[in-house]
Formats: structure tokens, C-alpha cells, sequence
């Protein structure tokens, strides 16, 4: 995948494409795709939805509960994310001591019946994370149902503005509940700030009473489909157009950017032209590259990006290096080019939890002060949380990306059915030498009773036996008067090796 160039703020175009089977979106500025989504029909995401849960094992070693939620896979919750009246979350920007330590076992008991959203995905064989603490989501603000921090993006930066709006919220926050202004509440008016709390408080109030009146565990409330919850999260200031495909959605969407956004000059237009949406506006390409390990950057130098188990892993490889400047002038444009090309990347393939960033070392002081100013500056845009620590030593960058969706490897990949995600299977050479020390057992044991054996092997494989080991095949015909007849059968896999003697 070829890096492009960040552009200056431009306008920005939302595109909505949507099939029976799936809905995707994306976020383009200039020719640079920002954000890439896909939900399909038959499988929703579960972040944000709410459920009635029963405890079901309290684990004080792990300090956590797993609760049954309806769902094949329990449920984790630990202990700073249980509520109980007077308990609060913590959040970045509270000036006051995180809340003391108290045990699993005296917050929760096993068979008791608590109100839980999601809050984190499942990932490969772990179930979803769930918090007692419910935030509504609105256009201008989140509402904290169980909670009374009142608190304002941190992408509003003006002092003034900030402390405007906490008034706001401070005077129409519902009581026992706080809120968070999104960053697209800049500048919102009170009516506006008042209508969102309003009607976040409805749908508050209708959860409570749904889980009054379930049995079990149950479903309760889930949030917007991905094309609302798009117009709702993506549109603002910035954005020029909204596109769509569907004919039969074009009014639910023009009525929704009207309600939600009076403000915004977006305009809703309808594609009909040839092609799909994302094909004709150069979208498709950029989603089938941001599942590709490498990232070529315009310098010469690529990134390579590594999944593993528990984290990201990028590694930041040098290139060519042309012009006059001197080698620190040369590996601080590198990694400033890296730096924010990573930005970009995290944002666009959605990589959540730890990821690590190996840039190439540089021994200047100043530059790499530099380096670690220019990154945390990068990732600043990024609408996720980003915790982003100093360049080690070792000339690495540890950070963390909160994980709410699945990222676009986990939409759009799945694991290698021949190396079963090893990312490498055994070489063809070693394969064969086990093959014919397979053949030599089976041809000793069936000594006067076959006559004739198939090895059935990949084609990998079988140009390694028909060549190099041919001589020892031969010479076990001629030994065990048999003989050998060799097949391709077109696998990759150890497990497309076979062996049949007949008579």
C-alpha cells in the first residue's frame, strides 16, 4: 500500500454504501480515506448495546465477574466498572483521586441480576467487556446515566468555549446523571445542548423500565445502525457532502441530517451513476490495501504492520535516501513521514488495545524530542482515546488505542486455513524428506502385500520428489520391487500429504 500524502484541513465527504448483505462507510478528505466502517446485516456489532446480565462466576484473583448476557460467550466485567449508588467512574480529565480499590466479592454475588452495556467488541476466543456505567450517545453530547461527571471533549481546546458549555450541561443534565459535549458540540447552543440531554434521558428512563420488567438475561436496548450512526457521529463542519446509494434511504437520511445537524451545509446527494459507490470515488482500493501488512511511504521507506495476540506491532523500515541531507536530517524526515502515516493508519484500519512502533533510531537528542512531538500531535485528531507514551531507548513507542469495534482485519480477514495464522507453513524440502521417510516405513511394513503406492503431495512438494529426491524413491522400488506413483493434488498444507498402498 502506497502512503499519500496528509493534506491541509479540506472539506470533507461522507460516503454510505449499502447492500442487503452490508453497509459500509467512509470518511474522505482530498483523495485520502480517513475512516473506513462495515457492519453487516446478518452480524451487528455489539458495542454500545444493553442488556439485563446475571452474574454468573465472581473471580477475586482476577478481580472481575464473568456475567451471562444472552450471548454464546460470557460476558467480562471488573471491579472499577461496577456501580453501586455513590460509586463513579473515573475519567482523564477528573481532577479528584480515582475512586479506592474495593474487592469483586463485596460489589458483586454470583445468580445477582445487574444492568450491563458493552463497551468492547469480543476478540478471537474472549468474550465482550461490559460496564455498569451507561453513557447514551447523542448528537452534541453524551449522557452518563450513572454517573455525575460532567465533562467536555478534549478537542474543544478553547477555555472559554469549554467552560461555556459545562455550564450548559451543568444546568439541563438530568439528576443522578452527568455528560460528556462531543467534540461536535462546539459552539452548540443551550437549546441544543437541552434537546440532546432531553432526549437521552427518554430513552434512559425506557431502559430502566424495560429491565424492570425482563427475566434473565435479556437484550435491552441497541444502538443506531451504522448508516445513523454515521450521519449522527461523522457529519460536521467540515463535511461538504453526504453520499448514498440507496434510493429507498434517501429520505430517512436527508430527515436525519436535517434534525440533527440544522446547522451543517452537507448536502445529501444520491449516486446513480456506474459502478459502486466506493469503485467510482477510489474508495474500494483503500479498503483492500488497509488489510495489507506493508505501507509504502513517498521517501522510499515502508511500514510494516504485525498483528499478534496481545498487541500491534509497526515497524518502521528505511528506504533509499536521495538529496544532500545530512544522515540525522534524513532519519528524522523518515520517522516524521512514519509518524504520521501510523497516525493515519491506526484511524483507518481501527487498531485498538497496545501497539508498538519501532522507528528507526536516531542518537540526536532534539530530533527525537522532535519525533515524539510530532506523533502525540498526529494521533491528537484521532476521535478515538490515544494514550501515547515517550520514545524508549530502544527507539520504540509504545501507545494505546481504546478498542470499541472490531478493527477492518477482524471485518474483512480470517484466519489462514493452511497455516492457521502462523503466518508461515513448513518448507517444501522438509515435507518431502518426512514423505519419503513415510514412504520407507510403509513400504517395509507392507512388505508382499502392495505392490503399488500413491503419494499424494502439493505440487510444492512433488517437484521436490520427482526431482532432487527422485534417486531414493527409485531405489526403493528396486529394493521393495514396488512401485511408486507420485500425484500433485494442488494443496499447500502438511495436512495434503497421503499415502495409499494397494495390492
Amino acid at each position: 500500500m502506497m502512503a499519500h500524502e496528509s493534506p491541509e484541513r479540506l472539506p470533507e465527504e461522507l460516503f454510505i454504501q449499502s447492500s442487503p448483505e452490508e453497509t459500509r462507510v467512509a470518511v474522505k478528505q482530498g483523495e485520502r480515506v480517513l475512516e473506513i466502517q462495515v457492519e453487516r446485516t446478518s452480524g451487528r456489532g455489539l458495542s454500545g448495546n444493553i442488556y439485563r446480565g446475571r452474574v454468573a462466576r465472581v473471580i477475586p484473583s482476577m478481580d472481575a465477574a464473568f456475567v451471562e448476557i444472552g450471548l454464546d460467550r460470557a460476558a467480562l466485567l471488573h471491579a472499577p466498572d461496577v456501580w453501586l449508588p455513590g460509586l463513579s467512574a473515573q475519567h482523564e480529565d477528573d481532577e479528584q483521586q480515582a475512586r479506592a480499590p474495593i474487592a469483586i466479592g463485596r460489589l458483586l454475588s454470583p445468580g445477582q441480576q445487574i444492568l450491563v452495556q458493552v463497551v468492547r467488541e469480543p476478540v478471537g476466543k474472549k468474550g465482550p467487556r461490559i460496564t455498569m456505567f451507561v453513557s447514551l450517545p447523542g448528537r452534541n453530547a453524551v449522557l452518563l446515566a450513572r454517573d455525575s461527571h460532567v465533562g467536555v471533549s478534549k478537542m474543544i481546546a478553547d477555555p472559554a468555549e469549554r467552560e461555556r458549555l459545562r455550564t450548559l450541561v451543568a444546568g439541563h443534565v438530568p439528576a443522578g446523571c452527568g455528560a460528556i459535549v462531543r467534540t461536535v458540540g462546539d459552539g452548540a447552543t443551550e437549546a441544543e445542548i437541552a434537546d440532546d440531554l432531553r432526549l437521552l434521558a427518554d430513552q434512559w428512563s425506557d431502559i430502566q423500565a424495560r429491565f424492570d420488567t425482563a427475566s434473565g438475561p435479556s437484550f435491552l436496548y441497541d444502538d443506531l445502525d451504522l448508516t445513523l450512526r454515521a450521519l449522527r457521529d461523522q457529519v460536521g463542519p467540515h463535511t461538504q457532502t453526504v453520499w448514498i446509494d440507496d434510493a429507498s434511504d434517501y429520505v430517512r437520511v436527508e430527515r436525519f441530517v436535517k434534525r440533527f445537524h440544522k446547522d451543517s451545509q452537507a448536502a445529501v446527494r444520491l449516486w446513480d451513476g456506474p459502478g459502486t459507490l466506493f469503485d467510482a470515488h477510489g474508495i474500494d482500493k483503500w479498503v483492500r490495501e488497509a488489510v495489507e501488512p506493508r505501507v509504502f511511504l513517498p521517501s522510499g521507506g515502508e511500514l510494516v504492520i504485525s498483528r499478534t495476540e496481545a498487541m500491534t506491532v509497526v515497524d518502521v523500515n528505511s528506504g533509499r535516501q536521495t538529496g544532500s541531507e545530512s544522515l540525522d536530517e534524513a532519519l528524522l524526515a523518515l520517522n516524521l513521514e512514519a509518524a504520521h502515516e501510523v497516525a493515519a493508519q491506526l484511524r483507518l484500519r481501527n487498531i485498538g488495545g497496545l501497539v508498538i512502533v519501532d522507528f528507526v533510531d536516531m542518537p540526536n537528542a532534539e530530533n527525537r524530542r522532535v519525533l515524539e512531538d510530532a506523533f502525540a500531535q498526529a494521533l491528537a485528531h484521532d476521535r478515538a482515546r490515544v494514550r501515547v507514551g515517550k520514545l524508549s531507548e530502544f527507539g520504540t513507542i509504545q501507545l494505546t488505542r481504546k478498542r470499541v469495534r472490531e478493527s477492518l482485519y477482524e471485518r474483512l480477514t480470517e484466519p489462514c486455513p493452511t497455516c492457521k495464522s502462523k503466518g508461515y507453513v513448513r518448507s517444501a524440502s522438509d515435507l518431502a524428506v518426512e514423505v519419503v521417510g513415510r514412504l520407507r516405513r510403509a513400504v517395509t511394513a507392507a512388505e508382499g502385500r502392495s505392490s503399488v503406492f500413491r503419494i499424494q503431495v502439493p505440487t510444492r512438494v512433488h517437484a521436490i520428489l520427482t526431482e532432487t529426491l527422485s534417486g531414493a524413491l527409485k531405489d526403493l522400488e528396486k529394493t521393495h520391487g514396488c512401485k511408486i506413483e507420485i500425484i500433485a493434488n494442488g494443496g499447500t498444507g502438511n495436512s495434503d500429504v497421503r499415502i495409499v498402498g494397494e495390492s
